[in-house]
């Protein structure tokens, strides 16, 4: 049930729900941030006193199997998930570079996969429109 849950995302391949769950089974008592560090997508700063300042990374701490699994879900995410589309391209708008967006939708699948993972529903529109706010946004113009 479980499985069928996450694959409700679309674009998230068998490779990167079973990777997801491996994830989530392996530190059930993680909560979203530790999830997020756990998969190596915390973002590190390089710094040294007031003198050195370095680019914002990811840590890749975490174990590479989940970041290369959820890559290429990411990629069909972006593609033909509107929601996903629709967050990539707000972004891109801002001036966000490429990678650092692809990073943000992979964090943002993870949540999501996260919170499917223990509700057992699939994957809904429009209640994830309703938790970002799209819903509200789409209401107006109309």
């Amino acid at each position: 049930m479980k499985y069928q849950s996450i694959q409700t995302i679309k674009g998230l391949g068998d490779i990167a729900t079973i990777a997801l769950i491996h994830l989530f089974l392996k530190y059930p008592n993680a909560n979203q941030k530790q999830i997020i560090s756990l998969a190596g997508l915390d973002p590190i700063e390089k710094t040294s006193g007031t003198s050195v300042r370095g680019k914002t990374r990811i840590s890749k701490a975490g174990n590479k199997l989940y970041r290369r699994s959820l890559f290429m879900g990411t990629m069909v995410t972006i593609r033909f998930n509107e929601e996903m589309k629709c967050f990539y391209d707000r972004l891109k708008e801002k001036g966000k570079h490429t990678t650092l967006i692809q990073i943000a939708v992979m964090k943002k699948l993870i949540i999501i996969a996260r919170a499917l993972f223990h509700s057992n529903q699939g994957y809904s529109s429009e209640i994830y429109q309703a938790h970002c706010g799209m819903v509200a946004q789409n209401s107006n113009v109309a």
